[in-house]
């Protein structure tokens, strides 16, 4: 992943050729954010794939609670009315927690 300086050149660079053009400058900060995010998401999308155990334990014990929750042993996300979205809300949510903290410590680790 790029580092901030990185980025900030990359969009000066960016604002240079689009002032040479004669098309309107972007804010060097707003994109870098942007940037940044996109790139933060991207390493997270990496993560998920690279751990697709971790994703099918995360789901099962999900499809678990929710099956003890809602007193349907055969409960399945199936659609949205039946709260499929929400289940993979918790899957995803999970998932990110744990990629967080394990960005977390591994910053702590060069730090």
């Amino acid at each position: 992943m790029r580092t901030k300086d990185e980025l900030t050149r990359e969009v000066q660079a960016r604002n240079k050729l689009r002032a040479e053009t004669g098309l309107p400058l972007v804010s060097v900060a707003k994109e870098v954010r942007k940037l940044h995010a996109a790139e933060l998401w991207q390493d997270y999308r990496t993560w998920v794939d690279r751990n697709p155990d971790l994703l099918a334990s995360i789901e099962a014990e999900e499809l678990e609670r929710e099956r003890r929750e809602r007193y349907d042993p055969t409960w399945e996300p199936r659609a949205l009315l039946n709260g499929a979205e929400a289940f993979g809300s918790k899957v995803q949510d999970r998932m990110l927690s744990l990629w967080k903290a394990q960005q977390q410590a591994r910053k702590s680790l060069i730090e």
